[in-house]
């Protein structure tokens, strides 16, 4: 359905194939992903094949880049291919670059290794974008996630909250247009399914909140970390 919705909206996609352990849902995944990619290429602009698979440790490089050459021999001409991971497993495995049309990296401040804080958090990426740049010279590189959550626990001195992530992604958004940058700031809506997986703070990294539906807070206006303050109080 993402396609039809795409071309209702006057959108363009990226669309993701999720490639995993089992050769039976990633089988299902790139059938699905090239058809859509065949029967839309007005609009699914360029295929993802595979997210974080060398970060859950799934596959191998030399099988995903396998996979890679193989959906790249099926989607129609000018639909570009690429995977997507985390800046140190693009690092290890600079091999894979030659599989993929463009490289597309995660830099998420929040969760490195060694956290870092939301004042630091667009400096930092601005470094790794540029060492990433350097290891990867005449490819192509998008960002493919990046951004900052609203709530949830404190990792060390990195600090989710409603001021923070305003002030990050509006940062972020200053560095892409400044360096010319490519990148996808996560996320549209909240998905309060992440918590499963990333504890609280993988719920609350929308720009739009899961229930109401509204934006957290508007360009260039005052955010508030504690907006029933006064109710609290009473």
């Amino acid at each position: 359905v993402v396609p039809k919705l795409a071309r209702k909206h006057g959108l363009t996609v990226l669309q993701g194939i999720w490639v995993a352990g089992d050769p039976l849902l990633t089988r299902r995944e790139i059938d699905a992903g090239v058809k859509a990619a065949q029967e839309n290429p007005d609009v699914v602009k360029a295929v993802i094949v595979g997210n974080e698979v060398l970060l859950r440790g799934e596959l191998s490089a030399i099988d995903l880049s396998a996979l890679i050459k193989e959906v790249k021999g099926k989607v129609p001409a000018g639909v570009e291919v690429t995977y997507a991971d985390v800046w140190e497993f693009w690092e290890r495995n600079r091999d894979l670059a030659n599989s993929v049309d463009f490289v597309t990296v995660h830099i998420l401040p929040f969760w490195e290794d060694l956290p870092v804080a939301a004042a630091d958090s667009v400096a930092h990426l601005n470094d790794i974008r540029e060492h990433v740049g350097e290891i990867f010279a005449g490819k192509e590189i998008l960002i493919g996630e990046t951004g900052w959550p609203s709530q949830g626990r404190m990792r060390e001195g990195a600090l989710p909250s409603p001021s923070n992530q305003a002030n990050v992604i509006q940062e972020l958004l200053a560095l892409a247009k400044a360096k010319g940058y490519r990148l996808n700031v996560i996320e549209a809506f909240d998905q309060p399914w992440k918590r499963v997986l990333e504890g609280t703070v993988g719920g609350h990294w929308g720009f739009l909140d899961a229930y109401t539906r509204d934006f957290k807070f508007s360009w260039g206006e005052a955010v508030s970390d504690h907006p029933e303050s006064k109710l609290q109080a009473m």
